[in-house]
C-alpha cells in the first residue's frame, strides 16, 4: 500500500496517526511506521517552503534527522551511531554515504 499523502494543513499528530493505521501493519519492527509516516509528513512540509535560505535549513535539517549527515564536524562528517562508507551522490552534489553501525555478530 502506498504512503498516504498528508492532506492540506493537516496537523502532524492527526496526520501520523491515519498514516499509521493505514501502513501499519506492513511494518514488522516497532515503530518503523512511525518513522516513515514522520519522514513523510517533514519532506511535505518541507515541499511547501518558498523562501530559499528556509528551504536550504529546512533540507539540512532534514538530512540530518533522517539520514544521518551532520555537516558540522567536518572529520566525523556522520551522527552518532553512524559511519561513513563511501560517498554518494545528492541532488547533485557528492555528499558523505553514512550507513548504522553494526555491531559484530
Amino acid at each position: 500500500m502506498p504512503i498516504p499523502k498528508p492532506q492540506g494543513g493537516e496537523q502532524e499528530d492527526k496526520y501520523i496517526s491515519r498514516c499509521i493505521s493505514e501502513i501499519g501493519s506492513e511494518y514488522d519492527v516497532e515503530g518503523q511506521a512511525y518513522a516513515v509516516c514522520k519522514s513523510t509528513y517533514d519532506k511535505d512540509r518541507m515541499s511547501k517552503i518558498t523562501d530559499t535560505m528556509s528551504k536550504v535549513m529546512a533540507r539540512v535539517s532534514y538530512d540530518t534527522k533522517y539520514k544521518g549527515i551532520n555537516l558540522k564536524d567536518a572529520d566525523d562528517p556522520c551522527t552518532e551511531g553512524y559511519e561513513q562508507y563511501g560517498m554518494k551522490d545528492m541532488d547533485g552534489r557528492e555528499v558523505p554515504n553514512c550507513i548504522p553501525i553494526q555491531e559484530p555478530k
